[in-house]
């Protein structure tokens, strides 16, 4: 319909050419391109990023193809106890990439390309997730049904190549119910055919990365204000940029927000870049009928950074749970262009105008979530042991009972309590700590040893992944079991 649109006021009103060229419509020599994504991390209060953050609770649908099948662990409420190989926390993981889709949108003189070459490179990162199916590399992961993976550092280069494709015909995506893949569909675009006749709406990719977000987010000691600094200088010879637009946001667990605006905040000046704001909200910000607001002013601040409407709404909805519905204190910022492009590169063969709108989102560790951790520290851990014993005696009650409901929870779908089992007081706590739960309480037995806690990480098997290397390591010093 762009295209078509466009057309008309071409040959009706010749006098819009020009303007018509300029339109977000693809019309002109060139293809436009536009690609969407979230950058997400996970900062304490001292604004440090804290690894382990492999978690996955947006899981796509099983035909996406996969670098290695246990680097990510699942939402599911389902304790690691219950799983053999079940993924840990990787130390190394300070950053996702989730949800990159790339559109494309034809210019009425070329509504059809052949091959076509697409490549993303991450630089401090692995690629691990994409479709259609692709030429991937990714160094430090072992292929193969053990797996196994090596230390992620900045200076791993992990790339996906999509060669000689097909855009512009009239070709469809695998069947699925999903919505994390259903969203995304829902835009005006042209599809996309591999040479294997994989075919969607978009190139989807995801990542998981060992580098700090641009901003970093500190919170004063009083835990009045937030503090928020650049932590990101362009390559020798660039511009500060500067993050046009912040959104702090607060949900609570009985699905209130608050939010607000925060100041523009430049990146790699010569002079400290900081911008402070309230770190809490007061009671009367709190209201259901935030969620509309704050989805409309997002929604405004990607429009105005150049995706299409329906490509903004696809974003939005796609991350509907963990952006909206998910408890928590997050920053949310448009990512600037330069930032993206220097650890993301993205290259197209064909002449296009390439749109890039990026969304970091910064969770921030919380008092509330310290506290929940103390709590569980404070268990006795003889009382935990007991716990995980007459949980492990109802799940395979429950399971011998109804099996076909075993894997509607294992995928998430439905809760330990949905399925008739008694979730114990040092698990409900544990799953409280929201998607990051495991990184959260691996980062606070770290900091703060407890007997409570350790054992709670010991019975339920949340101890983090060691790295192959380090596993050599210590088998060579004779030190590894």
């Amino acid at each position: 319909m762009r295209n078509i649109l466009a057309l008309i006021a071409l040959v009706v009103f010749p006098g819009m050419a020009a303007a018509a060229a300029d339109a977000p419509s693809g019309v002109g020599a060139k293809w436009a391109v536009h690609e969407w994504g979230t950058f997400t991390s996970l900062q304490d209060e001292n604004g440090n990023a804290v690894g382990g953050i492999n978690t996955d609770d947006e899981p796509v649908p099983k035909f996406v193809h996969r670098c290695a099948d246990s680097l990510l662990l699942t939402p599911t409420q389902v304790p690691a106890i219950f799983f053999q190989g079940a993924p840990s926390c990787h130390p190394d993981v300070t950053m996702r990439l989730e949800t990159p889709v790339l559109y494309f949108h034809p210019p009425v003189s070329q509504p059809k390309a052949q091959g076509v070459k697409v490549k993303a490179t991450f630089r401090g990162g692995w690629l691990t997730e994409y479709f259609p199916a692709a030429e991937a590399t990714a160094p430090g992961v072992r292929p193969g049904s053990d797996g196994g993976f090596g230390h992620l550092t900045g200076k791993t280069v992990s790339t996906l190549s999509w060669n000689d494709l097909k855009i512009g015909g009239a070709w469809a995506g695998p069947p699925t119910e999903q919505h994390v893949w259903t969203a995304p569909r829902a835009v005006e675009a042209a599809s996309v055919r591999t040479p294997d006749d994989e075919a969607e709406k978009f190139l989807f990719y995801r990542g998981v990365a060992h580098i700090d977000a641009p901003i970093r987010v500190v919170q004063e000691p009083d835990g009045n204000e937030l503090v928020l600094k650049s932590q990101w200088s362009p390559a020798s010879g660039g511009k500060p940029v500067l993050v046009r637009s912040l959104w702090l946001v607060d949900i609570r667990e009985d699905g209130k927000i608050a939010y607000r605006p925060v100041p523009s905040l430049p990146l790699g000046g010569m002079t400290p870049d900081v911008v402070r704001t309230p770190a809490t909200f007061r009671s009367v910000d709190y209201g259901a009928d935030n969620l509309p607001k704050l989805k409309t002013t997002l929604r405004d601040g990607l429009v105005a950074e150049g995706l299409f409407g329906d490509e903004a709404d696809a974003l939005l909805n796609t991350w509907e749970l963990s952006y909206f519905k998910s408890a928590g204190t997050r920053l949310f910022f448009l990512v600037p262009r330069a930032w993206t492009d220097t650890y993301l590169p993205l290259e197209v063969s064909v002449p296009s105008e390439i749109t890039r709108v990026m969304v970091g989102r910064i969770e921030l560790v919380t008092p509330k979530e310290r506290n929940i951790l103390r709590l569980i520290g404070r268990i006795p851990a003889p009382v935990i042991t007991n716990q995980v014993a007459q949980l492990n005696k109802d799940y395979y009650a429950q399971i011998t009972r109804n099996g076909k409901g075993f894997e509607a929870m294992v995928e998430g779908k439905i809760s330990l309590a949905d399925f008739g089992i008694i979730v114990p007081e040092s698990y409900q706590l544990y799953l409280r700590l929201g998607r990051f739960r495991n990184a959260l309480a691996l980062d606070e037995e770290k900091r703060r040893p407890t007997k409570g806690l350790g054992q709670m990480i010991d019975t339920y098997r949340l101890e983090g992944y060691v790295p192959k290397e380090t596993l050599g390591e210590l088998h060579a010093s004779g030190t590894g079991s």
